[in-house]
Formats: C-alpha cells, structure tokens, sequence
C-alpha cells in the first residue's frame, strides 16, 4: 500500500510543482522584462541628458574663452576726432595776429610822462588830482 500511496503523491505534487515552476518562470520573465524596459528608459533618458550636458559644457566653455579674451583686451573704439569749433578768443587771437604791430620807441624826449592825463577831469571817488 505504501507503494501506491507513494505513486499517488508523487503522481500529484509532480505535476502541481511542474505548474507552479511554470508558472513562477512565466511570471519572473514577465517582470524581468518590464524592469529591461524600464532600464533600457533609463539608459536613454540619462544618454540623452549626458549628451545635452556636455554640449552645454562646450558652450560655457567658449563664452568663458570669449571673456577671458575680451578682459585682456578692452574693446577702443574708433571714435572720429572731434573737429574743434573756433571759439571768440581764437577769432580774436587771429584777429590780433594779423593786425600790424604798433610802433614802440622811446618818448621824444626820452623820458616816460609822469604827470597826470588830463584825459579824465572830473573827481574821482578818492579825491581830485
């Protein structure tokens, strides 16, 4: 009797094992491919981020190029030279320039007049002559 027992048993739990390792094999597989896909998005996305990140570095790196080289040289600009506007006093000073130069000697009798100009008779506020 225990041989058939034994048949019995072995006759039920092989097949319900075999189903259940079926099944946990169908079910492991199935989850491990959702967790390649999710991997795999993974992967992309930080491929993708790596790739935006190292392109931005190349940038900020030839702006700060550009900027180091800006501060060593400062931009001079070409302004014009202000063409200068002839002013009263240059009129003048050509004016004076041009005109003949008044005659200077001594006085006829060689010396310089000491006495008062008679130009202005009147008082002035300190007292007449």
């Amino acid at each position: 009797m225990h041989l058939i027992q034994f048949w019995l048993v072995v006759a039920i739990v092989l097949p319900v094992a075999l189903l259940q390792w079926w099944a946990m094999r169908r079910i492991h597989r199935k989850n491990l491919a959702a967790e390649r896909a999710r991997r795999l998005s993974a992967q992309q996305a930080a491929t993708k981020l790596l790739h935006q990140t190292r392109q931005q570095i190349a940038q900020l790196q030839q702006e700060l190029a550009a900027a180091r080289l800006a501060a060593k040289r400062p931009p001079r600009p070409a302004l014009p030279r202000p063409t200068r506007i002839p002013t009263a006093r240059d009129s003048l000073m050509k004016i004076l320039d041009e005109a003949p130069q008044p005659a200077r000697g001594l006085p006829p009798d060689g010396f310089a007049e000491t006495m008062p100009s008679l130009q202005f008779p009147h008082a002035s506020q300190y007292g007449s002559l």
